[in-house]
């Protein structure tokens, strides 16, 4: 599992980005490939039957997001591939890392079925479409007699309840 310190600062990342890129809530997600110098495209197949997926070909990127999957299913996807982007692959946080990923494939759920990578673009979606301070604010508006509406919070953030779910429990809000 990601250590605190870890998931500290992939939050402090999509903050960063989220003031870099001056994005509010709902996130525009769909957007930021394009603002970041890449490309989203919507496909009807994707390779091994994957929901998503990121490639780095020279210096550009592409996040290729499955055309039939529910629309906030696609909306969490495409910030779980800029988590791999930012991340795991060095784009604006590690140039290093950015030279040396020739051609990253994000295949690493599909070969070994759960990785660090994994939980870590998923915490980086949660932080980007549903930051911390909002997050909390917007649940304490929608707590009832000590139970969350959590379709309310969903529709605020334009993700799925079972998103909602988990960054309140990571948050330290759910049990």
């Amino acid at each position: 599992m990601v250590n605190l310190k870890r998931r500290k600062a992939i939050n402090e990342m999509a903050d960063i980005i989220r003031e870099a890129l001056k994005l509010n809530t709902p996130v525009p997600v769909e957007n930021i490939p394009r603002m970041l110098g890449g490309k989203l495209s919507f496909l009807s197949e994707l390779d091994q039957g994957m929901e998503a997926m990121i490639t780095k070909r020279g210096e550009e990127f592409e996040i290729c997001i499955k055309e039939d999957v529910y629309p906030l299913r696609q909306r969490f996807s495409i910030a779980h591939e800029l988590g791999h982007l930012v991340l795991h692959m060095g784009y604006l946080s590690n140039n290093e890392l950015w030279r040396e990923s020739e051609s990253y494939k994000d295949i690493v759920y599909y070969r070994n079925g759960f990785s660090i990578e994994e939980v870590e673009a998923n915490e980086f979606a949660g932080a980007l479409l549903m930051p911390e301070e909002e997050f909390v604010e917007v649940a304490e508006d929608n707590l009832y007699e000590g139970v969350y509406a959590l379709e309310p919070i969903a529709r605020h953030f334009q993700v799925s309840v079972d998103a909602v779910k988990v960054r309140g429990r990571w948050l330290g809000l759910f049990n």
